[in-house]
């Protein structure tokens, strides 16, 4: 037991991590404390009575991310593939328990939370997690079956099905969109078929219509968003007020605080439309900005990725392409909704949104990545040896 857990911890020598990475998703997070503080002023002083209450649980849980963090970061990425299938059914056990009387928490008609010890956990955050550390270990160690055979990929599928259907139940569509592409990339990354490929996005693509068009409030938020105006105090009432917030921000903004559409008008102006906020206050040179510190994370995270595959560090390699591919994806359905470009969708913008379990969540990926990249720059180099031969 000693042996075990002296050997989970690696501290690592800081002069090989990724201060670029980390640098910037600091900065980020930081520009979304402020975002949060300012966006939360009135729902938080109507909830509490205290206008900075949601700014502080969100700055602990700040502080709770990268303690967290930093803690992942000692550990090597050998642990988390060999304990792969205990942390995926782990995940289930807690994708399960939000519909257990006394322990999931509804919200608006929603079972997308649990309290324990006093603590809320949204169990479909942290599924994001332990699934893309799942299909990373898994195309790993089954490669050659997931290229040669069906059953290769029809094995981890089968898992992938079962976690979006018990999130798709809570109900919530956004998240196993999320999912779903993100472990599809990592597995045509692991060389699947292309013909398995596009089987299983073509069956994606027909079962998220059938959600919608079988779902009438889904339905009718897909008819609102090709024209919110036409019933703008009913179905297009939030795309309305975001559009009308952004057209007030134009290119530098109100006046950080002196938003009017936080204040009541806009839904959720803290969490899914905080965009809208941003660029209210701040202008769309401010948002054009965020999104590009948001743009090069992505290109730094994707370049650990590319060196872990030149080192022959295949989980590093597949981990860092489906946290690429999960922020990237939920950055742009974030804006596409609050800009009017895509239906509305409960996603929230990473690392600036108000949420305590997504922001932990994101926090841990990541700290993965980082590790992987210090595993990358720690191991020893590849040397190709040509043998000679003498007749």
């Amino acid at each position: 037991m000693f042996n075990f857990f002296s050997g989970l911890i690696d501290i690592p020598d800081l002069k090989k991590l990724d201060i670029y990475l980390i640098g910037l998703i600091l900065i980020v997070s930081l520009f979304g404390l402020v975002s949060v503080a300012t966006a939360s002023i009135y729902f938080s002083d109507n909830l509490t009575g205290d206008p900075f209450y949601l700014f502080y649980k969100q700055a602990f849980h700040f502080l709770l991310a990268i303690l967290l963090s930093s803690i992942l970061i000692c550990i090597p990425l050998s642990y988390w593939e060999r304990f792969d299938r205990y942390l995926l059914l782990l995940g289930l056990v807690g994708l399960i328990l939000v519909f257990i009387p006394g322990i999931g928490v509804e919200v608006k008609g929603s079972n997308r939370w649990i309290r324990i010890f006093g603590f809320t956990l949204q169990p479909s955050e942290v599924m994001k997690f332990f699934l893309l550390i799942y299909v990373s270990a898994y195309s790993v160690r089954r490669i050659k079956d997931i290229q040669a055979s069906w059953f290769g990929f029809f094995r981890p599928a089968v898992l992938i099905v079962l976690v979006i259907s018990l999130i798709l139940i809570q109900p919530d569509l956004g998240t196993p969109a999320v999912i779903f592409s993100s472990v599809l990339a990592i597995l045509f990354l692991a060389g699947v078929h292309l013909k398995q490929f596009l089987l299983v996005m073509s069956l994606g693509a027909i079962s998220v219509f059938a959600l919608i068009f079988f779902e009438p409030y889904r339905w009718q938020r897909i008819i609102s968003f090709l024209d919110p105006w036409a019933d703008a105090n009913d179905t297009g009432y939030q795309l309305t007020q975001s559009l009308m917030a952004i057209s007030r921000g134009d290119w530098f903004g109100v006046g950080l605080g002196e938003g009017l559409w936080k204040m009541g008008y806009l839904p959720d102006a803290h969490t899914d439309f905080i965009f809208a906020v941003i660029v209210e206050e701040m202008g769309l040179f401010m948002a054009f900005l965020l999104l590009s510190l948001l743009i090069f994370l992505l290109i730094r995270i994707i370049q650990i990725g590319n060196r872990s595959l030149e080192k022959r560090q295949f989980f590093g390699y597949f981990f860092s392409y489906g946290v690429a591919v999960l922020i990237g994806l939920q950055t742009v359905i974030n804006v596409g909704v609050a800009s009017g470009m895509l239906p509305t969708k409960g996603l929230t913008l990473p690392f600036v949104s108000y949420g305590g379990t997504n922001l932990i969540v994101l926090f841990a990926l990541s700290a993965l990545v980082i590790r992987a990249d210090y595993e990358t720059k720690s191991s020893m180099p590849l040397v190709n040896i040509t043998r000679r031969v003498r007749y």
